[in-house]
Order: C-alpha cells, then sequence, then structure tokens
C-alpha cells in the first residue's frame, strides 16, 4: 500500500484525423453513369490518382490514429520510469476507377481497423522517450505536397511516373514502407 502511495505517473492520450471520414453513401453506383465531375464536387480532389491506359483511378483516405501511454515512476526516483504504450489505427479508403469519357466504371470502399504498435520499457535517466512510433502513419496527406514535385531530387524527379500518390503505375495506401517497391528506385 505504501508502494502506491510513493508512486507517480503519467497518461497521455492522442489521436489525429487525416482527411474525411468516408461512408456508403459516399461511393456512388458506377451503374448510374455518374462522371468525374459530380464525384470530385461530392468529395472534393482526391488524395491519390494515377493514370492508366483505359483512364483514370483515384483514392480518397480518411485515418483515425490514436495513441495511449503510461508511465510510473516511484516518488523520489526521477531517474527510473516504467513506460507502457500502444497505438491503433482505424479509416477508409475508397477507390474509383473512371473510363477515358471520364465516367465512373468501379468503386470500392474499404473499411479497416488494424493495432499500430504497443511497447514497454524500464527507461533509465530518459523518461521523455516514446515506446510506440506513429510518425510514418501521419505524414502530410499527398495533395500538400504536389507543388514540390518540381523541386524533387533528381532519382525522385526521374521516378515522377512511378509515384504512387500522382504517378502513371497505380495508388499505393499510406503506412507501406519506403524501401519497398516503386520507391525502391530513389533508393541512394
Amino acid at each position: 500500500m505504501l508502494f502506491v502511495v510513493f508512486l507517480s505517473g503519467c497518461v497521455q492520450t492522442r489521436y489525429f484525423e487525416l482527411g474525411l471520414p468516408l461512408t456508403e453513401e459516399d461511393s456512388p453506383d458506377p451503374e448510374a453513369g455518374v462522371s468525374m465531375a459530380d464525384v470530385m464536387e461530392r468529395l472534393g480532389p482526391p488524395l491519390r490518382l494515377s493514370a492508366t491506359p483505359n483512364g483514370y483511378i483515384m483514392a480518397w483516405e480518411y485515418w483515425h490514429v490514436s495513441q495511449i501511454s503510461v508511465g510510473f515512476s516511484p516518488a523520489g526516483a526521477d531517474f527510473l520510469s516504467l513506460d507502457w504504450g500502444s497505438a491503433t489505427a482505424k479509416g477508409d479508403f475508397l477507390l474509383m476507377s473512371f473510363d477515358k469519357d471520364r465516367r465512373l466504371i468501379t468503386s470500392h470502399l474499404k473499411e479497416w481497423k488494424f493495432n499500430a504498435g504497443g511497447g514497454q520499457g524500464i527507461q533509465a535517466f530518459a523518461s521523455a522517450v516514446e515506446v510506440v512510433d506513429i510518425e510514418d502513419l501521419l505524414e502530410r496527406l499527398p495533395i500538400h505536397e504536389w507543388g514540390f514535385n518540381s523541386l524533387d531530387e533528381l532519382p525522385t524527379a526521374l521516378n515522377r511516373d512511378n509515384r504512387m500518390d500522382s504517378g502513371q503505375r497505380g495508388l499505393e495506401q499510406r503506412g507501406t514502407g519506403r524501401r519497398v517497391g516503386q520507391h525502391s528506385l530513389e533508393m541512394d
């Protein structure tokens, strides 16, 4: 009982939202002959797009990432901290394809949820170290960086057609490793 009285602790919860939540109503029926302009009027510009031999594919996504961290240290012992952390991610991914006449061909909405990581640790002298790393999930959305494409380093600029957010070789969902697939062409 005395141990609990002398125990000090800290709880931190954070959450991040990227994009706007998507629902089944946001996913129009391809049989209705919906135009690309109608879709973009309803959903705004896509977060990812790619040219295909038959037209275009566009993707919208929503991410909700939540993190909780708990830390304890015995009173009077600032040099020791017991930490635990966990993170979850959930969201929606809406993928639509359009023909060359800019008419909707297919529409798929995927809702998902997964454990984004966790960890425990006993930290001596440095209690500010995160036990859960979610920074790769919190990068800015691709549309915020499209203008910077002209300033990319040469290996990336030459690989522009293979970009997975605005190229002509397909799309890639957030969280995919940086050293796989088309990104391997950009390695130094």
